[in-house]
């Protein structure tokens, strides 16, 4: 499970009781740099994951005060790129949809065998939000509209909002990543690139449903997510219980 040094760690998020049986997978991850975050509640976990973005959750339901099967639903509606691990004791969880799922008893190198599965299915170089995705590498962009080659400036502009989907960005902290710099006299630089990139992500650059100008401030990439049903609006609030 070990992983290129000058990439950006994978982030791990545990929402659910701890098993003591598994701390020593949790210590050897987090030795090998790898973001490894806890959250006891639903509601707490469903907060660092908006606020880590982690790459993959680990959800125990097991003795916890919430239900597996909905928290597994919101996780899919607020970050559909995520892979979800699934503990469950035997004979539950199977109509849970998730990427992967252990069921008890299970080994420490069982645990650590799946998280290392879906790990290394996280290519570090491939970005994707959405229906939208970018090799870093070859700064080769992947979209409805088709498949397209990058400039540099293109590329880490584009990789800046993947990285932070439905978050504005604003000028400033584009003009200085990008172009180092903080003058905001002239930004039609920037312009020029957020129009070229909507040419190649929208359907309608004049009418851009994806790279949006937010006014004042700056920019973001809307990501859609799944709308929730009334029944899983209800489930979600009674959650926590």
């Amino acid at each position: 499970m070990s992983r290129n040094s000058s990439t950006r760690p994978a982030q791990i998020l545990y929402i659910g009781r701890e098993d003591p049986g598994y701390e020593r997978v949790w210590q050897s991850i987090e030795q090998e740099g790898i973001g490894l975050a806890f959250a006891r509640t639903q509601s707490t976990g469903l907060q660092l994951a908006r606020e880590l973005q982690p790459n993959i959750v680990v959800i125990n339901p097991t003795n916890s005060h919430f239900s597996g099967e909905r928290l597994c639903i919101e996780l899919r509606r607020k970050l559909p790129q995520i892979r979800r691990l699934l503990l469950v004791d035997r004979g539950q969880g199977k109509h849970i949809e998730c990427e992967e799922r252990l069921v008890r008893p299970f080994t420490p190198k069982k645990l650590r065998e799946t998280l290392s599965k879906l790990m290394d299915a996280i290519s570090p170089h491939v970005l994707r939000a959405g229906q939208v995705e970018l090799d870093q590498m070859t700064r080769s962009l992947r979209c409805p509209q088709g498949e397209t080659h990058l400039t540099p400036k293109q590329a880490h502009l584009l990789a800046i909002f993947m990285q932070r989907p439905n978050q504005v960005i604003s000028r400033q902290e584009l003009m200085k990543e990008i172009w180092d710099t903080q003058y905001l006299g002239d930004t039609r630089t920037l312009d020029v690139h957020i129009r070229w990139l909507r040419e190649k992500i929208e359907a309608e650059p004049t009418h851009p449903s994806m790279l949006l100008t937010v006014r004042k401030i700056g920019y973001k990439l809307a990501i859609p997510v799944p709308a929730a049903t009334p029944a899983e609006d209800e489930a979600f609030l009674l959650s926590d219980y």
